[in-house]
């Protein structure tokens, strides 16, 4: 587990590092997937800038909304130690968050430039698990969503990290890396997907319902507090709740316009 990366004077974050890898791949598959949508190539790229940028900000946002509580809860600690709580605040991100800011990006642009959004997303679509394992990776060099206590096959003993400091205490189970491995799996079965039937289906909307399952069932493996519970469910679960019958919607939809539109060809 390497937090950071060593390039001689240069300290770098492993996985803002290892993140942007993942975004550099997952732009240029877009750009090559782009023509089967008509949509430009330089569009690709201008669009998911502006997205990463809103991927940044909402991810932030988001982990301040998590971790709320529990500064409340340490109000007492929080007065005598302001730089630290507002470090530790904005310390973090949040996948949901991230994802929900990068939609706003490419809704921003779309619409600003008159681009069809639903086109753009499709082709985003099966990229997004890949950038997404890319950042797993980085969470398990980084030592963050870390498992819960496990003591099986694969159990990870963490080293100390000065970041995290109940990292360590116990062996854990690797849950960045089954999920990094799930969402490569997830992106190989998107692209394929997307290779044959991609204009019957809303590719995104599949994508949202493949990764909240996912997800909602993961967040029974993490063993990181400060993803924020809720009624005895964890906020990323209550946001794969919501975001399922999103996907459906998106899908049903798509299958109906479909639908129509062989209609009204058969009319004429």
């Amino acid at each position: 587990m390497h937090p950071l990366l060593h390039l001689g004077p240069i300290e770098l974050p492993t996985y803002g590092s290892i993140i942007f890898i993942g975004l550099v791949i997952g732009v240029l598959v877009a750009v090559f997937t782009s023509k089967k949508y008509n949509i430009e190539k330089l569009d690709i790229v201008l669009s998911t800038i502006l997205a990463s940028v809103g991927l940044i900000v909402g991810a932030k946002i988001l982990y301040l909304i998590t971790v709320i509580p529990e500064i409340i809860r340490n109000i007492s600690f929080v007065k005598g130690h302001v730089l630290e709580t507002i470090s530790y605040a904005f310390g973090g991100f949040v996948f949901y968050g991230g994802l929900l800011g990068a939609l706003f990006g490419y809704w921003f642009y779309c619409k600003w430039f008159k681009i069809d959004l639903g086109k753009v997303l499709n082709i985003i679509a099966p990229v997004i698990p890949l950038v997404h394992a890319f950042g797993r990776i980085g969470c398990f060099m980084g030592g963050c969503c870390y498992g819960i206590e496990y003591h099986g096959k694969f159990a990870i003993q963490f080293p100390d990290n000065e970041f995290v400091s109940d990292l360590s205490a116990v062996p854990r189970f690797p849950v960045q890396l089954l999920e990094a491995l799930i969402n490569f799996i997830l992106f190989i079965v998107l692209i394929l997907i997307a290779r044959k039937i991609h204009k019957r289906y809303s590719m995104f909307g599949l994508y949202l319902i493949c990764y909240a399952i996912i997800r909602f069932s993961l967040e029974f493996l993490r063993g990181d507090v400060e993803r924020g519970i809720v009624l005895g469910v964890s906020t990323s679960q209550w946001i794969s709740l919501l975001l399922l019958p999103i996907g459906f919607y998106l899908i049903l939809k798509k299958i109906k316009r479909i639908s129509n539109d062989i209609c009204l060809n058969r009319l004429y």
